[in-house]
């Protein structure tokens, strides 16, 4: 069972969790069909990225091989077969596909381009520098979009914006961490290793971070995000997003980590908790505002 569970790659399926941020920012948090509709469109795109995930192991494994800790996937290391686990990824992707037409033509196509874009991903796209970074990105804002074409709920431009930048982190983290773990023989994994170095990378992880504060921040601030919540009272989760992505800067930075940021979501409790308090605010203010009087209308 848990090599099926990394051949799947379950713990990934947490970055899928972003398709239920448009359902909760148009205050349909509560209306069942909506949310019905958005956890079909959460285990759809979940099922599809199974096959995406396989056929990038198929495709990397030999340098996966090479990698401290991706030789221990089951492909790499050899413990189940390319073909059997093509046929496993074929038998999540297939329903992911038909069952998404139940949310519409449009969810369909987005899950598709997810798909087709991932597979150039996989054989072109990521020998090239920084394109690689932003087809990962790519991916984090089709989540988004779905989320949003899904249940039929406008999707604001800052949160598209949000959502590309903070991806932006994870990418170029991701690609830090891989040489700061195999140092030299960092190429030898990946090629396009090669064309980084760490300096190019901070540099980039801050302009990212910066983009990511700034876009987040003017999105609670917004004049028609205070009219259509009712409140200005989201301007106090900016610091929980701070707390957050500092505390994941210094899981890179200090601590060597952020080659699974999904398992740093998971494990990490700085983060954990971060993110539950923005949560719990989240919903405090612009679902129960009325109920504990939060309303910062005042400071306007």
């Amino acid at each position: 069972m848990k090599l099926f569970l990394q051949l799947i790659r379950l713990k990934h399926w947490i970055k899928n969790l972003i398709i239920f941020a448009p359902i909760i920012f148009a205050l349909q948090l509560f209306n069942y069909d909506k949310l019905i509709k958005s956890l079909i469109a959460f285990l759809c795109f979940s099922f599809v990225s199974v096959l995406v995930y396989i056929i990038n192991d198929i495709k990397d494994k030999n340098n996966d091989s090479l990698h401290e800790i991706k030789k221990q996937r089951p492909i790499a290391s050899s413990k189940i077969k390319p073909i059997v686990a093509i046929i496993i990824g074929s038998l999540f992707a297939i329903p992911g596909f038909v069952f998404s037409i139940i949310l519409g033509i449009p969810s369909t196509l987005i899950i598709f381009i997810y798909f087709v874009i991932n597979i150039f991903y996989t054989f072109i796209f990521k020998n090239f520098v920084i394109l690689d970074v932003f087809i990962i990105s790519l991916g984090f804002c089709l989540r988004v979009l779905l989320g949003s074409v899904a249940i039929n709920v406008y999707l604001s431009y800052w949160m598209l914006l949000t959502t590309f930048s903070g991806s932006l982190i994870i990418g170029f983290g991701k690609r830090r961490h891989e040489l700061d773990l195999l140092g030299e023989d960092a190429s030898n994994h990946r090629n396009i290793l090669a064309e980084y170095n760490k300096n190019i990378l901070d540099i980039m992880i801050i302009i990212s971070t910066s983009i990511t504060i700034i876009s987040y921040t003017l999105y609670t601030i917004n004049e028609d995000i205070i009219n259509k919540f009712g409140t200005a009272g989201l301007i106090i989760t900016v610091p929980f997003v701070l707390y957050g992505l500092f505390r994941y800067l210094l899981l890179i930075y200090c601590k060597g980590k952020g080659g699974s940021p999904e398992e740093l979501v998971i494990n990490d409790p700085g983060i954990i908790i971060s993110v539950i308090l923005w949560f719990i605010v989240i919903l405090l203010q612009i679902y129960f505002k009325d109920l504990i009087n939060l309303n910062f209308n005042i400071i306007q």
